[in-house]
């Protein structure tokens, strides 16, 4: 009986160090950071940005350029971002906060009778569908990008399924681009 009780002690020890996990927790970036740089759209190319447009940013106050793309994720699926560039950090926070938390979330407006800013409107929406196959099919226009982060001059405009899941999609991207 006593070895019984010691092999069972060995064996829940050797579980528990078999089930503990070696990944460390997930710190996403700040959603507004600056550490003096300026970035361009060729940065984003040397980290895998595919440019598929780029907007007219005419009535998108302080924008120098904004272009719509995707990167591919660890998977190797596609995903959509859009980056707008400031001159510089305070013009990013000051000119483009409003016109980014218009756009985001749950409260986000996809919508032409809302958005702040109208240039290519579809390329922020998805269509979600519903319970029933004819909803699903039909489906409903919502917020591609449920968060953003304003790092040094730039908006980047992340996908995801919650602000959670955008967050940490928006820190991979900045990771890649602090290590190039």
């Amino acid at each position: 009986m006593k070895y019984l009780s010691i092999f069972f002690i060995i064996s829940f020890f050797i579980i528990g160090l078999a089930c503990s996990s070696n990944e460390e927790a997930f710190n996403p970036i700040d959603k507004i950071s600056d550490q003096g740089k300026n970035y361009i759209i060729e940065d984003f190319k040397s980290i895998g940005f595919k440019k598929s447009n780029e907007y007219n940013v005419e009535e998108l106050p302080g924008a120098i350029s904004a272009y719509f793309g995707f990167i591919k994720n660890e998977l190797g699926d596609f995903q959509d971002y859009e980056i707008r560039f400031y001159s510089n950090h305070d013009e990013a926070i000051k000119l483009g906060s409003k016109y980014a938390d218009n756009i985001v979330g749950e409260n986000a407006c996809v919508k032409k009778d809302c958005s702040l800013w109208l240039e290519n409107l579809n390329q922020r929406q998805q269509i979600d569908g519903g319970p029933s196959i004819m909803e699903s099919m039909a489906g409903t226009r919502n917020a591609k990008y449920k968060s953003y982060v304003i790092y040094n001059n730039l908006i980047l405009f992340c996908p995801g399924n919650d602000e959670d899941d955008s967050m940490k999609n928006c820190t991979i991207v900045i990771d890649k681009l602090e290590k190039k």
